[in-house]
């Protein structure tokens, strides 16, 4: 048997704990999982079996024999053979059996039994583990008695359970001295505060048995000898970490400790076992503990300190996930209305520190330290959102970092630095929702450029895509330059692309982008505005690589579009005409840039839409130009029949529309649309181009109608269609809605003598073969239609009861 009394173990026969003979080093041997689970369920069973006996001797009111029987049954967490979890399984178990003593030791104390006897009584037990069991579970009674001061109790216990050294059994132990003594602490506002303890008390205790338990965490690691062993202990340290960590957790629960208690007497403390303990892993999750456990605004008072204590702990902690999570908590307690501290400059303090980082700190990554500034930009956003001048710095930060990670060998534009720039810059983009707010940052530009191509491309395509979504107006010459300037990659080629790697259809949807950004332009100083169009064009028209696709294809046109709107706004608002002319001018020489590129299709209908433009200001002359540049495109560029036909219809229907040439002129224009419609090589499309020109001849202009021009037209469509041997019922079919069209608008040579002839036509060829489905719906649309406006004749200007639609 062995006393504790009074301080350090001594055998009753006078010797001393000490060991004698050669030091033999403990091995354990490490039992399988089968093995485990055996070894397990066979402890289980012995401590049901004395936990019965136990039970059934304070059922008899034999005390000594349910000691002895507890001690029996506690003795199962002697075994070193089983894992932290199976461990804590067998715990539980015994701790159930060891709550239910505790309660019948509270009865005894209400019979009038002594705890002070039975507390020196517990102290004779044979082995160390059960003995000190015993002592924290009649301790804890004892406390509730007050027979003796809380405080002197809790000394006396938290020195005892030094007596178990072993890592796993000795945490298990604190533990169980922890659980039994939470409710007992003689914290502020408690019965146990007064005489006998108070809160400093408290705090003694409780970081005590935090600094004991965290030492027996890490001696865990230093019992290993092999990698084998290592990995298996640095396992078993994971599953009792949480153990360790609750100390804290209870410290921040006691309420007298305020925020200047924790400063002078909680923190320093902690923060110095966690720099001594000189442990990756226990520095690392205590850390973590601490920010977690304690109050935020606990937090804000001591920046500084564990700001610090992350500049000194051992290399391989993660310390960008420790502040990270500091400044998350941080970020929460502001969105949730919590104040900072007047005075208190939170970015100074984060700041500083990753100064200290980048300088002191090797072992801290490039892509730590891009999270980390992250972290910070999105706090300060909560904090101080409108203060750019800190977004501002901590880019040029992130510069001189990525300069000095550079000059260490980090290739700072691969995929994972590059992926972390990425988060970076997209921060304010998406934050403010304003691309102009992000480009008065000024070093926003000079990060970017540390970015490989492909990823400067995606951020470039971020910041566009946000403008066009927001509707983000840009009103200044200043704000088009700065904004082409950010975006340049995708705007002109870079000296790192890759022709091969780049994918048509993204780079022809990025360009579809850019070209939208013209319509953002906004200024009600038109002439402002049109400074604005011309350094876009500057920026549009630079030189690329023959193998892409033309930027200009996409980019141009919207800005030709955007000039045209611009020069009716002159017009309307009564500017001087020179100022329009200008404008046109600039239209003109900017689809002049794309005639050059071989793209007929597009630059006759930018020609026509701008002489539909200067046809609606006046400017005939201009109008005049602009047609024939189209005409000269069609002549030069085109010689596809196909294509000819689709671009004979496009003069058709933009010439039709206009007004303002004297009629000579316009009927240079239309006899030249005529002759090309009538050079067609193929009958069918011939027919059809030179039938829609008849729209030339009756227009919304009186002056240009000429009735017998439209039916010369129509007569000459019916001969070719005559002559044709392909689809000429759906040419017929046609050309008698082209007849009925002229014939609703009231042209006198239409008459329903040309309806029925044609009609009849029609009806006759039916009946010579079968037909096409669909053309055959077509004419019988065409019937119903007429007669729907025989029944209806309010429905249109011109009688058709002359006309057999049958």
């Amino acid at each position: 048997q062995m006393s504790t009394k009074g301080g350090a173990p001594t055998t009753k026969k006078g010797t001393t704990g000490r060991k004698t003979g050669a030091k033999k080093k403990k091995t354990h041997v490490i039992l399988s999982e089968e093995e485990q689970a055996v070894r397990l369920e066979e402890a289980k069973n012995k401590v049901e079996i004395e936990a019965f006996k136990m039970k059934r001797s304070l059922d008899t009111s034999k005390l000594m024999d349910a000691l002895r029987h507890a001690s029996n049954m506690i003795g199962e967490l002697r075994t070193g053979s089983l894992s932290p979890t199976n461990y804590y399984i067998l715990y539980m178990e015994t701790f159930t059996h060891l709550h239910f003593l505790h309660r019948q030791l509270l009865e005894e104390v209400e019979q009038g039994e002594k705890m002070s006897r039975l507390y020196e009584l517990v102290q004779y037990a044979g082995n160390i583990v059960p003995r000190l069991y015993l002592l924290v579970t009649v301790g804890a009674v004892y406390i509730e008695s007050k027979e003796a001061p809380v405080n002197d109790v809790l000394k006396d216990l938290v020195e005892m359970c030094k007596g178990v050294q072993h890592p796993i059994r000795g945490i298990f132990l604190r533990n169980y001295l922890s659980e039994m003594t939470k409710d007992k602490l003689p914290d502020v506002g408690s019965e146990y505060h007064g005489e006998g303890g108070n809160i400093e008390d408290c705090i003694d205790f409780v970081i005590h048995n935090f600094i004991e338990m965290n030492k027996l965490w890490v001696r865990m690691l230093h019992l290993a000898v092999s990698n084998e062993e290592k990995l298996r202990v640095n396992d078993d340290r994971d599953q009792l970490r949480e153990l360790v960590g609750k100390n804290l957790y209870r410290l921040s629960n006691l309420q007298g400790v305020d925020v200047d208690i924790y400063i002078e007497n909680v923190l320093p403390r902690i923060i110095e076992q966690i720099i001594n303990c000189k442990d990756k892993k226990a520095q690392q999750y205590l850390l973590e503990c601490i920010i977690q456990s304690f109050p935020d605004e606990y937090h804000l008072k001591t920046l500084d300190i564990i700001l610090d204590t992350c500049t000194k702990v051992v290399s391989g902690v993660d310390i960008k996930t420790i502040i990270v999570s500091l400044m998350k908590r941080l970020k929460k307690f502001v969105k949730g209305n919590g104040n900072i501290p007047a005075g208190l400059n939170v970015f100074d303090y984060f700041f500083n520190n990753f100064n200290l980082l980048l300088e002191e700190r090797t072992d801290v990554q490039a892509t730590d330290m891009l999270q980390l500034i992250v972290a910070l930009m999105k706090l300060s956003f909560v904090v101080e959102p409108e203060n750019l001048e800190y977004f501002d710095k901590l880019l040029s930060f992130c510069s001189d970092a990525l300069i000095k990670y550079g000059e260490r060998g980090v290739d700072v534009k691969g995929y994972k630095v590059s992926t972390q720039i990425q988060k970076l810059l997209n921060t304010p983009v998406a934050k403010y929702q304003n691309i102009l707010t992000v480009m008065q940052l000024e070093n926003f530009s000079t990060v970017m450029n540390f970015l490989n191509y492909n990823t400067r491309k995606r951020v470039s395509m971020e910041i566009v895509k946000n403008a066009c979504e927001n509707n983000t107006v840009i009103s200044t010459i200043d704000q088009v330059n700065q904004l082409f300037n950010v975006i340049e990659v995708l705007i002109c080629d870079s000296e790192d692309m890759d022709i091969e790697d780049i994918d048509i259809e993204d780079f022809e949807q990025e360009q579809q982008f850019i070209g939208s950004l013209v319509h953002l332009f906004k200024n009600e100083d038109l002439k402002e505005l049109s400074g604005m169009y011309v350094v876009a064009r500057k920026q549009f028209g630079q030189e690329q690589d023959e193998k892409l696709p033309l930027r200009i294809k996409y980019t141009l046109p919207p800005l030709i579009f955007a000039a045209l709107s611009l020069a009716n706004k002159l017009h309307t608002e009564e500017y001087e005409d020179s100022v329009a002319k200008k404008v046109y001018k600039f239209v003109h020489e900017t689809i002049t840039v794309l005639t050059r590129h071989e793209l007929p299709f597009l630059t006759i209908n930018l020609f026509l839409q701008a002489a539909l433009s200067a046809d609606t200001c006046g400017f005939e002359d201009i109008a005049y130009e602009f047609i024939t540049q189209g005409f000269m495109i069609y002549e030069n560029q085109i010689s596809d029949s196909n294509d000819q036909f689709k671009a004979v219809k496009m003069f058709v229907c933009s010439i039709s529309k206009m007004t303002s040439f004297d009629p000579e002129n316009y009927e240079i224009l239309t006899v030249k649309t005529v002759a090309h419609c009538a050079k067609l090589l193929p009958k069918p499309d011939q027919c059809r181009a030179i039938c829609k020109s008849s729209h030339l001849f009756w227009t919304a202009k009186e002056d240009y109608r000429n009735g017998k021009r439209v039916l010369e037209c129509l007569q000459k469509g019916l001969k070719i269609a005559d002559k044709s041997m392909e689809t000429e019922l759906a040419l017929f079919v046609e050309i008698l809605n082209e007849y009925l069209f002229h014939y609703l608008q009231g042209n006198p040579e239409i008459t329903t003598v040309y309806l029925n002839d044609l009609i009849q036509l029609i009806n006759e060829k039916l009946l010579q073969k079968e037909h096409d489905d669909s053309v055959v719906r077509h004419y019988q649309n065409t019937l119903k239609y007429i007669n729907y406006l025989k029944d209806n004749s309010d429905k249109c200007n011109r009688s058709l009861s002359g006309v057999q639609a049958n």
